[in-house]
C-alpha cells in the first residue's frame, strides 16, 4: 500500500499553494524541517494553486527503522534542458507521468564532521503547469529501491 503526502504551504492571506504530492511506501512519512519554505512564484493552473518557483527542506522519515534521510524539492519556471536522454549515472524513469531523469552520486559532506552521504535526484518537466521539478533525497545510507519505485507515481500537475 503507497500513501500519498502533499507538500504545500502558505497563509492566511494567500491561501495554500501546492509544490509536488509525493507517493510513498507504507512506513514512510514526510516531516517539516525547521527550514520555512522559499517561495518566490505562485500561480494557478487547471484551477489548482500551483507554487511555480520556490526550496523546500523536508525530512523522509522510515517508521519502522527510524531512519531520516534530507528531502528537498525545488521548482523552477520554465523548460530548462530539454533533451531527456541517460546519460553516464543517470537512468530514465517516469515521474507523474512525465519522463524523469534519476542521477546518483556519493560525496564527503561537513567541515569539521565529515561525512560520506549518497543523493538520490530526480529531475523532470511538467509541461501543464511549465514548471521543472528536482527532488532530491540524501543520506549516509542508501535509499530503498520501493521508495524510488514509489516516488515515480508522485503527481507533479
Amino acid at each position: 500500500m503507497r500513501r500519498k503526502f502533499e507538500l504545500f504551504t502558505g497563509n492566511v492571506l494567500m491561501g495554500t499553494y501546492t509544490l509536488v504530492t509525493l507517493t510513498l511506501p507504507e512506513g514512510w512519512t514526510v516531516q517539516r524541517s525547521r527550514n520555512p519554505p522559499d517561495i518566490y512564484y505562485m500561480g494557478e493552473v487547471a484551477g489548482r494553486r500551483w507554487i511555480l518557483e520556490g526550496f523546500a527542506h523536508y525530512l523522509l522519515a522510515n517508521q519502522v527503522s527510524g531512519e531520516s534521510y534530507d528531502l528537498v524539492v525545488e521548482i523552477r519556471k520554465g523548460k530548462g534542458r530539454t533533451d531527456r536522454h541517460a546519460s553516464g549515472g543517470e537512468r530514465v524513469v517516469r515521474l507523474g507521468g512525465h519522463i524523469a531523469l534519476v542521477t546518483v552520486r556519493s560525496y564527503t559532506r561537513g567541515l569539521f564532521r565529515k561525512e560520506r552521504v549518497t543523493e538520490h535526484e530526480i529531475k523532470t518537466y511538467c509541461d501543464v503547469t511549465d514548471r521543472r521539478i528536482t527532488i532530491q533525497v540524501t543520506s549516509p545510507s542508501e535509499l530503498p529501491e520501493e521508495v524510488l519505485e514509489a516516488l515515480q507515481e508522485s503527481e507533479c500537475h
